[in-house]
């Protein structure tokens, strides 16, 4: 699928945004650092220091996890997890959903950096069930479950399918594996503390820059011993920096002030999703699992990208920065993400806007 990306510096000249938390700029993130308490905490260098144990004691306590691991890129910290299991296991294959992260967003990084072989299973909308999880006959190193899963729509598998396959691979002695790039999000879905979904995994990822809104970084969690394992790895990835003090005080603010706010900006979701199957609107998933779901327009991409591009010079306003084509004749969807900027608008007013695009798009 194409996509187009707007033009960044247009958004600069907006005042209004639709999506997300708005954007974070640099001075932004350094007036947050400024005035949190941690900014009189000794610096880290080289993945140790006192804001990153603070970090890291957080994320495992919300977890429940003996402990947590710093990593300045997911990408690392999730190739760390399967080079690992390859190694305390002697198995190649791994099972993972064909539009999840790591077998679509990587540049096929997992297979290219190592004899890993990728398992891809489940329908291309939908996460994978335990029966496609059955239906690998292979011996397996690891499944790796997507909540949610992003490139389907933001859908994720219900509780009782999350249990029933997170039972089935302590029972085959296989490990489960979490990438919970949006973990903090999907939660309020489940209605399960953090600390009950985790433990259904041997490790679970989370990020800091998502729904947390800092600068980057993100943690695998879990026994202390497999971390142990996981530090060569991140050191053979580059993931040593020499300071990551941004990333770590971005987190802790993450966690401070946006992690009590992923229920209510999941019911806004919930809401907005609602508002706009009451309009000649783009149409969105009648279940939301998270504070994200897709809009679908019945458009061509190049015309939503022209009729919001006019919207962002006329009016001011920011909506959706990339617009993705679908292989259906002149339809295209955007991904709607509720943060802090999104909560200044009503679902109303956001689906009278979205409405009115629609028909500014179709000429």
């Amino acid at each position: 699928m194409s996509s187009i990306i707007l033009d960044r510096t247009l958004r600069a000249t907006c005042h209004t945004f639709l999506h997300g938390h708005g954007p974070i700029t640099p001075r932004l993130w350094m007036e947050r650092m400024l005035a949190m308490p941690e900014i009189e905490l000794a610096g880290d260098e080289y993945n140790a220091g006192p804001g990153i144990d603070l970090l890291q004691g957080q994320v495992a306590g919300l977890l429940g996890k003996p402990s947590a691991l710093f990593f300045h890129k997911a990408v690392v910290g999730q190739q760390a997890v399967l080079f690992a299991h390859r190694e305390r296991t002697g198995r190649r294959l791994v099972a993972v959903h064909p539009k999840s992260h790591i077998a679509a967003d990587e540049s096929d990084a997992v297979e290219r950096l190592s004899d890993i072989r990728l398992v891809r299973i489940g329908p291309d909308d939908a996460p994978f069930t335990l029966a496609d999880l059955q239906g690998v006959k292979e011996p397996l190193a690891a499944v790796v479950v997507e909540l949610p899963l992003r490139n389907a729509g933001f859908r994720a598998p219900s509780w009782e399918e999350l249990v029933a396959i997170s039972l089935w691979c302590q029972e085959q002695g296989i490990a489960l594996h979490l990438d919970g790039a949006r973990l903090w999000e999907t939660q309020p879905f489940y209605g399960r503390s953090l600390a009950e979904i985790a433990a259904l995994a041997d490790s679970i990822y989370v990020s800091l820059y998502k729904g947390l809104g800092a600068p980057g970084g993100a943690l695998i969690a879990g026994e202390g011993a497999f971390l142990e394992a996981l530090k060569p790895w991140r050191s053979r990835m580059g993931g040593n920096l020499y300071t990551a003090f941004p990333y770590v005080l971005g987190g802790l603010y993450g966690l401070r002030h946006f992690l009590p706010r992923m229920e209510t900006y999941h019911a806004h979701a919930v809401a907005l999703a609602a508002a706009l199957s009451k309009r000649d609107a783009p149409w969105a998933a009648d279940r939301v699992m998270c504070n994200s779901f897709r809009l679908v327009w019945p458009v061509a991409a190049p015309a939503l990208a022209a009729a919001l591009d006019r919207m962002a010079r006329e009016q001011g306003v920011w909506g959706f920065g990339r617009i993705i084509s679908l292989p259906v004749r002149d339809h295209c969807f955007t991904e709607m993400v509720v943060g802090e900027a999104t909560m200044a608008h009503s679902p109303d007013a956001i689906a009278d806007r979205c409405a009115a695009l629609l028909t500014a798009a179709r000429g």
